[in-house]
């Protein structure tokens, strides 16, 4: 555990950044230094490498990789560092989320609201799909770290507003909300949302957890490879689902 708060990493990688260069002028965006100080401040266990790959974190004897986005990246490192140690990887969710607009030409923040999209969980599947080999194995957690932020985008695009289409700038976390870890094949439960009555389609579910269609579809694949859901079915032309209970003992990958 980190002896500083979250919100003292944040406000000093924020100062630092200023000082030399800039919001999002550095290689490495603000929420992944973060995250990566706030986790380890011990500078000699960043950056470590491991073979041929590097490491965010090695305590020693555990890595630890802060991915934001784009799981399938990793799968080549995550393979070798599984064979080798346990695996922890920090996936950020925006909790609280203020959306600023950056004015493309001088650069200035013309425009800060409150976004009404709350957190959903399940969105994590869009990620999980590219690494589902190494989903439910032992020795590989996710951490999961619901963060209030501020997103820059510059409004750069293609509608009248710039806004639709546009590019994110960065993304500067400023408080830590809650974790939530995901261990072992049980803990994969978490993403079943509230709601459900014994049975259920992919549109039910869907709707339960207030994510895009995609998102339930991908969330239900991944349940039923755990073994933690199976498909019953039909009704309609909808595949009917069911989630197994915690002590099934077919409750096994």
């Amino acid at each position: 555990m980190a002896d500083r708060s979250f919100e003292q990493v944040c406000e000093e990688a924020l100062h630092g950044i200023h000082e030399r260069t800039g919001i999002g002028t550095l290689n490495e965006k603000t929420l992944h230094m973060v995250l990566k100080n706030y986790i380890e401040p011990d500078r000699t266990r960043q950056e470590v490498k491991l073979g041929d790959f590097v490491a965010d974190i090695f305590t020693g004897d555990s890595v630890i990789e802060i991915q934001t986005r784009n799981f399938y990246g990793m799968k080549k490192k995550l393979s070798f560092f599984l064979d080798n140690y346990p695996v922890t990887v920090v996936y950020p969710i925006p909790n609280e989320k203020y959306i600023n607009w950056i004015d493309p030409k001088t650069g200035e923040v013309t425009e800060r609201r409150r976004s009404p999209k709350k957190p959903h969980p399940q969105e994590i599947a869009h990620e999980l799909i590219h690494i589902l080999p190494f989903v439910g194995r032992q020795g590989l957690t996710f951490r999961l770290m619901f963060i209030d932020v501020e997103d820059y985008k510059i409004k750069n695009g293609w509608d009248k507003t710039g806004k639709k289409g546009s590019e994110r700038y960065e993304r500067i976390p400023r408080h830590l909300a809650g974790e939530k870890y995901i261990s072992c094949i049980d803990d994969y439960r978490y993403f079943i949302p509230e709601g459900l009555g014994d049975t259920y389609t992919a549109g039910e579910f869907k709707k339960a957890a207030k994510v895009s269609d995609t998102c339930a579809r991908r969330m239900i694949y991944i349940l039923v490879k755990l073994g933690i859901v199976v498909r019953e079915g039909k009704r309609g032309r909808a595949y009917i689902y069911r989630t197994k209970p915690p002590m099934d003992p077919q409750f096994s990958r």
